[in-house]
């Protein structure tokens, strides 16, 4: 989902950008530097979580099982090595954010992933920092559009990350982790979800009826097949999410919802490509 989200957003929000030039060299190393960063970020994630792990999702743990945990110690630290590297040889602002995340993703790990709200923040910040980083390493891209795209990013995110300290409650509760449910209970955290994802949904469709007239588009179909396409594949899902909220109970209607709010994070960067077409 990172990569598709940088080569869409550096083509699809730059008017001025050719196909050829998504293979530009240092367009290439950011791309590895992010994933090779945010991989990191997983690898450390895993290392530190395997307890947890083992009674949230006993079936996916693989530090562990499938790699010793020195050799996922390693490959975090060699790929944020390389990932720093990538990006000293694109520019100074790229090297210290991506630098900075790989700090950001170590400490929520550590620290921040237990506490409330806290580990939600980052990484809703840092999904939507996946976005903007273009700004710093392409200053002619939109910078309208980047904004658009990183909050929709981080808003997604949030929402996303609450429900699934809501999915792991019980196994986090075993380890004095303070997030959300645990600290205020299942019934009030459904209710900052319903209300995080109204203001969402109320936000995106006053965006996408206002600001989109200011926005450049390639044919004049495209901003009103933009308009269909975010109330159908966006706005709509969104709400079916609110609703499903509402009713939602038991852990397997908690892992639900994080599936289908990762499917309309996609869809909804997949919207972008309506700006070239």
């Amino acid at each position: 989902m990172i990569l598709a989200t940088l080569v869409m957003s550096y083509y699809c929000l730059n008017d001025y950008l050719l196909f050829s030039d998504l293979l530009n060299k240092k367009f290439l190393f950011l791309i590895i530097a992010t994933l090779l960063t945010s991989a990191g970020g997983y690898i450390i994630n895993d290392y530190y979580d395997v307890k947890l792990d083992l009674v949230n999702k006993p079936q996916k743990v693989i530090v562990g099982n499938h790699i010793s945990r020195r050799w996922a110690m390693l490959l975090h630290i060699w790929f944020n090595g390389i990932a720093i590297l990538l990006a000293v040889l694109i520019s100074a602002k790229v090297s210290l954010a991506i630098f900075l995340c790989g700090v950001l993703l170590t400490l929520y790990s550590i620290y921040f992933k237990r506490q409330f709200l806290t580990g939600n923040l980052v990484i809703a910040l840092l999904s939507g920092f996946a976005v903007f980083i273009l700004k710093l390493f392409d200053h002619s891209i939109s910078l309208q559009l980047i904004l658009a795209y990183s909050i929709f990013a981080f808003l997604i995110s949030l929402i996303r990350e609450i429900i699934k300290d809501t999915e792991d409650m019980k196994g986090d509760s075993k380890f004095d982790c303070k997030t959300i449910p645990i600290v205020i209970g299942v019934r009030k955290t459904k209710r900052i979800l319903i209300y995080l994802t109204s203001i969402f949904i109320i936000s995106l469709f006053s965006y996408v009826f206002i600001a989109i007239g200011n926005i450049h588009v390639e044919h004049s179909f495209s901003r009103t097949a933009y308009l269909f396409y975010m109330v159908l594949f966006v706005i709509f899902p969104l709400m079916v999410i609110l609703y499903l909220m509402a009713i939602a109970d038991v852990k397997t209607d908690f892992t639900r919802l994080s599936m289908l709010t990762k499917i309309v994070m996609l869809l909804g960067m997949l919207s972008m490509i309506w700006f070239r077409i």
